[in-house]
């Protein structure tokens, strides 16, 4: 093993000039991460880097890095970022366990575990058919529509219910309106993201001003929640309730932190996931078939029980062979805590590592033909859980992964039932990279489901990502 520091020459990667290299480089990464990762892989290989200064920022694919960075939470932290400023009173409702390290995150976890217990999400599985049943009645054969936004809206309204047990269709509390103007104000749109001037009339002024008014309306239910403890089903409430082994609780900043993150990161990355499937499925007209089929066999035009979710096994095959394709989470970052080794380098202390899953997914050693969409290798392969990793792996692994998966396979099976979403000839589809891999506007029709599955040519970006030939 190499034990000198890692220069640039010592490390594969571009090699940047003298002065404007360094920011020029740096300025590539931020602007298009996506791309400019997946050209590093194909240059450089599983380990390349950038050298800045006295700091080193590194990449590094595949499994047995993945392995190494995300099973060692001591030594990697995560540097997942928050877009307020550094004042506590605003700054509070960006920390969760997304940017927790430490004790802080076993602690915060394990207080938050009972709330995404699979009998728990069972639960939940009545909110979600129900709202599903109503979006589905809106619909209306025929009409074209942006999936999106509608997969976004229901998961929203979802997310909202068992979050915080409060009905956005019904207007009870100012909560949920107030989540929605933070969405649409554009929370983490690069005019907040990268102009954080908090002065009149600025788009950071206008999130601030919102966040502010999110958390006074939380504090107000949580005063609501603890005054009526039997009456409480959501995970708000469970999370007010939940004690460790030595009695320790939750502070009123934890909890709006852990909302406001429980709420962004949940509904967001299950839209994703929904609008890709369907549009993955309207083109592989004999996978969306197969899946009808199954529907039709084991629901017979119902909505699953809970018990019936587990019997859809081409469903499921489907949904982790387009969070495979298109991860909604794509890619990951950390930063080390002390000198570490990875291959044949060793690395300093608060050296910057990216990696991602959509990269590790994309290996044609680990998946035959990777861009192309195949659900059928899902009966014949089980990869590890560092191979494949939507939800990540090790410790920090999406805590809400089993509520994600059982509220994705819900709505398909009762959407795919009564529709047949199709995308008109010549759309298009177009990725972009936030802080999910988010598709943009997303034009379906929605037919009655009639079997008349076939596939259309679309344009856009969606080719870098998906062989549809």
């Amino acid at each position: 093993m190499a034990t000198a520091r890692v220069t640039t020459s010592a490390l594969p990667g571009p090699q940047p000039v003298p002065l404007a290299g360094r920011v020029i480089q740096s300025y590539k990464v931020l602007r298009d991460p996506l791309r400019y990762l997946r050209w590093t892989y194909k240059t450089y290989g599983s380990i390349s880097g950038i050298q800045r200064g006295d700091t080193s920022s590194i990449f590094a694919f595949g499994p047995e890095y993945n392995r190494l960075l995300l099973s060692n939470s001591t030594l990697f932290y995560t540097i997942f970022e928050t877009i307020t400023p550094k004042r506590s009173k605003q700054r509070r409702r960006g920390i969760g366990l997304l940017n927790m390290n430490g004790e802080q995150h076993k602690q915060q976890r394990k207080l938050m575990m009972p709330a995404f217990h699979r009998k728990q999400v069972e639960g939940y599985c009545a909110d979600m058919a129900a709202y599903t049943e109503a979006l589905l009645n809106r619909w209306r054969p025929g009409q074209q529509l942006d999936m999106a936004e509608e997969m976004r809206e229901l998961t929203m309204r979802i997310a909202v219910k068992t979050l915080f047990g409060l009905d956005l269709a019904e207007g009870v509390h100012d909560v949920g309106e107030s989540l929605q103007q933070l969405l649409d104000a554009g929370i983490f749109s690069p005019a907040v993201a990268f102009f954080p001037l908090d002065l009149p009339g600025t788009p950071y002024r206008r999130v601030l001003k919102l966040g502010e008014r999110f958390e006074q309306e939380i504090m107000q239910l949580i005063a609501i929640k603890r005054a009526n403890p039997a009456e409480q089903r959501d995970i708000l409430a469970t999370l007010i309730h939940a004690r460790d082994e030595e009695g320790g609780k939750m502070t009123d900043t934890e909890l709006i932190g852990q909302a406001n993150t429980l709420f962004i990161a949940g509904h967001e990355t299950s839209s994703n996931a929904l609008t890709w499937t369907l549009f993955l499925l309207a083109q592989h007209p004999q996978h969306f078939a197969d899946v009808v089929d199954e529907l039709d066999n084991v629901l017979g035009g119902a909505a699953p029980a809970v018990e019936q979710l587990g019997k859809l096994t081409k469903l499921e095959h489907v949904i982790k062979e387009s969070m495979r394709i298109i991860p909604p989470a794509a890619l990951m970052s950390r930063i080390s805590t002390g000198p570490f080794e990875l291959g044949p380098y060793s690395f300093p202390k608060d050296t910057f590592i990216t990696f991602g899953q959509i990269i590790t997914h994309h290996m044609p050693e680990l998946y035959a033909e990777p861009a192309r969409f195949n659900p059928g290798r899902w009966e014949t392969i089980d990869p590890s859980p560092y191979e494949y990793l939507p939800f990540g792996a090790g410790p920090r692994m999406c805590i809400g992964a089993t509520f994600a998966m059982t509220e994705i396979k819900l709505i398909l099976a009762m959407l795919l039932q009564r529709y047949r979403p199709a995308v008109p000839a010549g759309a298009q589809i177009d990725w972009q990279l936030r802080v999910t891999l988010a598709p943009r506007a997303t034009p379906m029709i929605v037919h009655a489901q009639d079997r008349q599955f076939r596939k259309e040519p679309v344009h856009g970006n969606i080719h870098e990502l998906v062989d549809l030939r």
